[in-house]
């Protein structure tokens, strides 16, 4: 009876001793991208005073570490990620770790093609939650659904881990008869108040996937979408709308009625959760997830092969509490390292936030003395550039006016010179021209003067014989009429004609004579022409 009451004395004092060891050593460690961690001190030790009972103490009893197996079902578990390290095991199967500069430690994607991109191998689903992506590929439950995306010409696509999760984070583009979207960078972040920042301008074309409305709830391939087309880019508009709602991520992109318009079918939301745990269910089955990430409501312990003895029940009873006080004293911490971690983050931001609208006020005052003084300095520059450029405008205006003037006096030279050569040849010219008219004339006259007196002489001569023809008649006539008054015969017609008569004719042909001699002789040789003036 002794021995039994020492033995409750015993294990009395081994299970203060385990929870006092368990309180001590319940230190919540957090592994989490936040530039500070808050110390949470650890909860003061419990003394427990041994009962003062001199007996021999009892062997060690070994309790080897249950084994805990996961019973998956389906639907009824979610992936819960508490650390971006948690990603490391998961992940390490279909990629390699890289620590970037800037970003830290980084997921690389392996074996995929040359011009793949995220979110460019799946399909997107209507949610109450907005758009949720759905993909075949192993690491989709992580990398479309927690952190960002951006390129490197070195390393390529990576990932940078987070542990927010969404339906999506994307960019969202809209118009010209596409709809399009793009991977998130790092430097987009939640805002306090739940809106999501960020600069779109910073995403490069080339993480883009554009899709017609009517195609957009078909599967999407790499194959089948335009990707890195800036034409279309210019011809879209930015409709991002992330927010946080009650803790929870809402992604909106293009309007349900114009898809629905589009492409013919009628959507019916889904609620996300459901898609959330029949994804992850999948990869929690798949072993791909330690079984810290799942929810616990299906987990019991168990060791095969292994009988528990009676007389250990109780240290086990009592590993497993201290365990659990642990668990909830890590858990605790945890929770308030958070809530301190949120609290300083959203303090942060408070006064990131009056320090820039102080910087912005600050810069606008003196923007606007720079704006002023810049602006009387201009209008100074203004006016001694105008000055100085008039001056200018007149100096060249003199000296080009100079040498116009030179040049047009060098060129009134030049056509004076010209001029007064193109007259004397003009002048020779004309006078070759005149000389060979005025001989041509000189002969044209000489001809004319020729055939004239010719014919003048032809006339005259005829002129002449009639007239002497018709005197020679009257002097007949009269002779013989003088005749015949003194008694003489009348001379017949044939027969030799009188004396008289023969007078007549003579004295005719005299007269003919008289007048050729009297014409001028017709000049043998051409005269010269007279020599032009010079």
């Amino acid at each position: 009876m002794k021995t039994n009451k020492t033995f409750g004395l015993a294990i009395k004092c081994a299970l203060c001793a385990l929870l006092s060891g368990a309180l001590v050593g319940c230190v919540g460690y957090i592994d989490r991208p936040v530039p500070r961690q808050a110390y949470i001190p650890p909860p003061p030790p419990v003394y427990v005073a041994p009962p003062v009972v001199y007996a021999p103490a009892p062997p060690p009893v070994y309790v080897p570490p249950p084994v805990v197996q996961v019973a998956v079902v389906p639907g009824s578990v979610a992936i819960e990620i508490r650390a971006e390290s948690d990603f490391y095991e998961p992940l390490d199967p279909y990629g390699r770790w890289e620590v970037v500069a800037g970003y830290g430690r980084c997921w690389i994607p392996a074996r995929v093609e040359s011009d793949w991109r995220p979110y460019s191998h799946g399909n997107w689903q209507r949610t109450d939650a907005g758009w949720y992506w759905a993909s075949d590929e192993p690491w989709a439950w992580a990398t479309y659904h927690y952190g960002r995306w951006d390129f490197s010409p070195q390393l390529g696509w990576y990932w940078m881990p987070q542990t927010q999760w969404a339906p999506a984070w994307v960019s969202w583009h809209e118009g010209g008869g596409y709809v399009g979207w793009a991977a998130l960078q790092p430097s987009a972040r939640v805002s306090f108040g739940g809106a999501v920042e960020l600069n779109v301008a910073l995403i490069a074309p080339r993480a883009f996937v554009f899709v017609e409305p009517r195609r957009f709830l078909e599967p999407v391939r790499p194959t089948t979408v335009v990707v890195n087309n800036t034409t279309i880019i210019n011809k879209t508009v930015n409709i991002t709308n992330i927010k946080v709602v009650n803790n929870t991520v809402i992604n909106e992109g293009p309007r349900t009625q114009i898809i629905e318009q589009a492409s013919g079918k009628k959507l019916q939301p889904v609620p996300v959760h459901e898609l959330r745990r029949k994804h992850e269910s999948a990869v929690i089955a798949a072993g791909v997830v330690p079984a810290r990430a799942t929810k616990q409501g299906n987990v019991h312990a168990a060791v095969p092969g292994t009988v528990t003895p009676p007389d250990a029940k109780i240290p086990v009873d009592a590993q497993r509490r201290a365990q659990e006080s642990a668990a909830a004293a890590q858990a605790e911490a945890q929770k308030n390292a958070r809530e301190l971690a949120n609290k300083n983050q959203a303090e942060a931001q408070r006064r990131a936030s009056e320090a820039a609208l102080k910087a912005q006020e600050e810069a606008r005052i003196k923007a606007r003395e720079l704006e002023k003084s810049a602006q009387a300095e201009s209008i100074q520059h203004a006016k001694d550039l105008q000055l100085k450029a008039q001056a200018e405008a007149q100096k060249n205006a003199r000296e080009l006016a100079n040498r116009n003037q030179l040049e047009a006096q060098r060129r009134a030279s030049e056509a004076a010179l010209k001029a007064q050569e193109e007259a004397r040849i003009k002048t020779r010219e004309v006078e070759k021209s005149a000389q060979a008219e005025s001989i041509q004339h000189a002969k044209d006259l000489q001809l004319k003067a020729q055939a004239e007196a010719q014919k003048n002489a032809r006339e005259l001569a005829s002129r002449n014989q009639v007239e002497a023809q018709r005197r020679a008649n009257e002097a007949a006539l009269k002779a013989q009429e003088e005749a015949r008054g003194r008694g003489q015969p009348a001379v017949r017609p044939g027969s030799e004609p009188l004396r008289g008569e023969r007078g007549a004719t003579n004295a005719v042909k005299k007269i003919q004579k008289k007048n050729r001699e009297e014409q001028p002789p017709l000049p043998v040789n051409q005269p010269e022409a007279p020599k032009p003036s010079q």
